[in-house]
């Protein structure tokens, strides 16, 4: 049989204002449209490999051209293979770990964890049981229990690896990209997939949204929590953090049998803003009043649990977090005040997301930015039947 060669060419971003390296793309392509009238002979395919399409490299094509988005690669063909791990597959990746190390874990509870926390994401999901295998378990230990999957994603979001800072450097590089994901990711707000819109094309290159269901959607969980956290930190270090610490000494919240008295940071959250934010940063509660109680808890939790968020659409835009502290769970959903109707059909939905996780108390932080501020500094409790089980929500206003 005819053998074929392949070329593969790394890195070619850092090429593209190379005459010469043009200049080879250019000969490599005249030889390529020469081979289909068997005039010449070439490589059977050329693969070039690096960040950017190369159909929209930023080139310079002449040596007194600006930069232009331009490719001399226009017969370059798309590569529209799904390169993430199905469910199913993470079980096969995980039948093989079982039989090389001898190991006994629930095949079917880890891939779908590693799923939802990864969405398939080849490095994500290795990189998650390397920890485990490697930082986790003990020596002689021949069984993964449950309670190492969080204990990986804690310490993965913790992890200074190159994909991690890559993803960083690309929305810290560009602030028109950095607000627009801050929109999708804190704000809530629902943004059609449109691949040609630049922004979006371009946050999907650097591998940071996803189409889902025709609208935007942040490629996965850890890439979502790693975000949070980046601006959290950007949030801390802009704001007044030392009167902050005042008010959310860790020890002040833990129970005697080391759980999380969840009701009590809402109070004191609520305490801190009625202190320290008046009426003249109304405008700045508004667009980071969820990241400011995000960096309020921080320092609880950290250390021994983690929070992860979740954007719910709709009308109200929910903002959930789901904190995991001490093998406990903890539901926390924040909104803004948009009515009574409003209200009530979301504690009904709220009851009902409660029920997905098997829990029967909830925690409401509602901020309220009504000029009449009759509810602000209530803290209230309310029962919600979702089928034959009652769910209690504790309510607090800011």
């Amino acid at each position: 049989a005819d053998k074929k060669v392949v070329l593969m060419i790394d890195e070619v971003d850092k090429s593209s204002n190379n005459q010469l390296f043009l200049s080879f793309l250019g000969m490599l392509r005249n030889k390529y449209l020469l081979r289909n009238e068997e005039e010449d002979i070439t490589f059977h395919s050329v693969i070039l490999a690096g960040v950017h399409d190369v159909k929209s490299l930023r080139l310079k094509i002449g040596s007194d051209e600006e930069h232009k988005y331009n490719s001399p690669w226009n017969i370059a063909s798309d590569f529209d293979v799904d390169m993430s791990f199905s469910r199913e597959e993470i079980e096969t990746m995980l039948d093989e770990y079982v039989k090389d190390k001898g190991v006994k874990l629930d095949k079917g509870y880890f891939s779908e964890r590693l799923y939802f926390y990864t969405s398939g994401y080849p490095f994500l999901v290795s990189k998650l049981c390397k920890i485990i295998d490697e930082k986790i378990m003990i020596d002689g230990d021949l069984q993964w229990k449950k309670e190492y999957m969080d204990m990986a994603v804690k310490i993965i979001l913790n992890d200074d690896n190159t994909n991690f800072q890559s993803l960083i450097k690309n929305l810290e590089n560009n602030k028109e990209l950095y607000d627009f994901i801050k929109m999708i990711i804190v704000d809530g707000e629902s943004i059609a997939y449109v691949k040609s819109d630049e922004l979006i094309n371009m946050a999907t290159m650097y591998g940071i949204l996803k189409d889902e269901n025709s609208n935007c959607k942040v490629s996965n969980r850890i890439y979502e929590q790693l975000i949070y956290n980046h601006m959290i930190i950007k949030l801390i270090r802009t704001s007044n953090y030392t009167v902050m610490s005042q008010y959310n000494y860790k020890s002040k919240f833990i129970k005697e049998d080391g759980s999380l008295d969840v009701t009590k940071i809402l109070m004191k959250f609520q305490e801190f803003m009625k202190h320290e934010y008046s009426e003249k940063r109304l405008a700045f509660l508004e667009a980071d009043g969820r990241l400011l109680f995000l960096a309020f808890i921080s320092p609880i939790i950290n250390g021994t649990g983690f929070a992860f968020k979740e954007v719910q659409g709709g009308e109200e835009k929910r903002f959930d977090i789901v904190i995991t502290y001490n093998k406990k769970m903890y539901i926390l959903e924040l909104k803004r005040w948009r009515g009574e109707e409003y209200h009530k059909k979301g504690l009904l939905q709220f009851g009902e997301y409660l029920e997905q996780y098997g829990l029967n108390q909830g925690y409401l932080l509602v901020f309220d930015f009504r000029k009449s501020k009759s509810e602000t500094g209530k803290v209230d409790e309310v029962n919600i039947n979702v089928g034959s089980r009652e769910k209690n929500i504790v309510e607090v206003y800011c």
